[in-house]
């Protein structure tokens, strides 16, 4: 229940391990709306693996806008996330259910060595409404 654009070609030849340790702030961009948490829930009320499916899609998606930047790695981190969608359809605390795509995906493509405690220091993170480029933009800050 994705509403982005396929994953281009190649995307699965990405390095999966970021030899750049980071030295300040980041910012990469995934464009297209992510799943909010009401979609979430419907999928996984038809059948697991569609929800299964469909978190893997948006988590390999979100991958290959890290992989394209270039994000590096981050021992500590906080994240600034301004979630930009075509309308104020969704509340705020239903858009903000993507956060979780976007750790998996840090995660997976080697960027964090995990999405806990230890990694992950803190979320920031607002809503807006751009009709004609719906998108989310992630601020990678050292903690």
């Amino acid at each position: 229940m994705t509403r982005f654009n396929v994953i281009p070609d190649g995307y699965e030849d990405q390095v999966e391990t970021r030899k750049k340790k980071a030295d300040g702030d980041f910012t990469f961009t995934v464009p297209g709306e992510l799943p909010t948490m009401n979609e979430i829930i419907d999928d996984s009320k038809t059948h697991w693996g569609q929800h299964m499916q469909n978190k893997e899609d948006t988590e390999e998606l979100i991958k290959f806008y890290i992989e394209k930047e270039g994000v590096p790695f981050y021992e500590k981190l906080k994240l600034e996330i301004i979630y930009y969608r075509k309308d104020k359809r969704y509340d705020p605390d239903n858009i903000a259910a993507a956060k979780k795509f976007i750790l998996d995906a840090l995660q997976k493509a080697g960027c964090i060595q995990n999405d806990g405690w230890k990694c992950v220091k803190g979320f920031q993170e607002s809503w807006e409404v751009d009709k004609e480029n719906p998108r989310t933009v992630i601020t990678l800050k050292e903690a």
